[in-house]
């Protein structure tokens, strides 16, 4: 078992470059930082800092010890944090995230009188930082099950295909699942998780879409649908403003329910007093 302060230490040397400038760092005598750093190199039997005149740098086992190092005092210090109650963290796809966050953010704290740290990033990353312990909850646009986490629906989003204002189907009220037969789409962010959800409505309409060129994000889509490059599909809520100031037209699709679940995961089981609760209460209500 790797002691955390002597983990904290080794850090400290590495970014200061000299273990003089760590004690200072972390209020500790240059004795002391030396004696935690030999004895996590004997606990690990390895030597993970070398000294040159120029400073100390991390040997080839410090350097893979590196990353896992940052984790543990990231872990340890949120865990401080949730004990004391002093931090939620939430993460969002990048959809959510940019999308519905911050009502939902707003609504939180207007109603805890406390404030929430945020992230967007895509799917698996969040649920890696779930699974960590480095993140409270991860909302998310597609969900697999994981052992010691759990998940629920909180939000049922629309789907809509886009064009810009002079495409011929803009001034329609609906599409058919006819008229998307063959049709080449714009992609945005990968592992959404909305081809899954088109082949789902689809059927075989939906496994015929060609990707015509993968964007990375919804903002990128939504430009490039205004500069005729294309069409596309996306989540109802990310081109309200659009739609709204005329710039892109969006077409739901008559006959079939196309939307997309979008999923609250959290750490199971979740203590009724965590912070993370009271969150998803909020998230729930709205």
């Amino acid at each position: 078992m790797l002691n955390l302060q002597y983990v904290e230490t080794l850090l400290a040397v590495l970014a200061t470059g000299s273990f003089h400038a760590a004690g200072r760092y972390l209020n500790l005598s240059q004795p002391t930082v030396s004696q935690h750093v030999r004895k996590l190199e004997t606990a690990l039997r390895a030597t993970l800092v070398e000294r040159d005149p120029a400073g100390c740098r991390p040997t080839p086992q410090g350097r893979a010890l590196l990353p896992h190092a940052e984790a543990l005092i990231r872990i340890s210090r949120r865990a401080e944090e949730a004990v004391a109650g002093s931090r939620l963290a939430i993460g969002a796809s990048g959809n959510i995230g940019t999308f519905l966050m911050p009502e939902i953010l707003r609504r939180y704290e207007e109603t805890h009188a406390a404030t929430a740290d945020a992230e967007i990033a895509n799917n698996p990353h969040l649920i890696a930082r779930l699974e960590a312990g480095e993140i409270d909850v991860a909302l998310l646009e597609w969900w697999e099950s994981r052992t010691g986490l759990d998940a629920h629906v909180w939000r049922r989003e629309p789907l809509v295909v886009i064009v810009d204002p002079d495409h011929r189907w803009a001034g329609r009220a609906h599409l058919t699942p006819q008229d998307l037969t063959g049709a080449s789409l714009l992609g945005g962010e990968p592992g959404s998780g909305t081809g899954r959800v088109l082949r789902e409505a689809l059927g075989a309409v939906g496994a015929g879409f060609r990707l015509d060129r993968q964007l990375g994000s919804t903002e990128a889509v939504k430009r490039a649908v205004r500069a005729r490059l294309g069409i596309s599909i996306v989540m109802a809520c990310s081109v309200q403003d659009e739609v709204r100031n005329g710039v892109l037209a969006a077409l739901p699709v008559e006959g079939i329910e196309l939307s997309k679940n979008l999923f609250a995961a959290y750490r199971d089981p979740l203590p009724e007093t965590a912070r993370a609760s009271s969150f998803l209460t909020v998230l729930t209500a709205h």
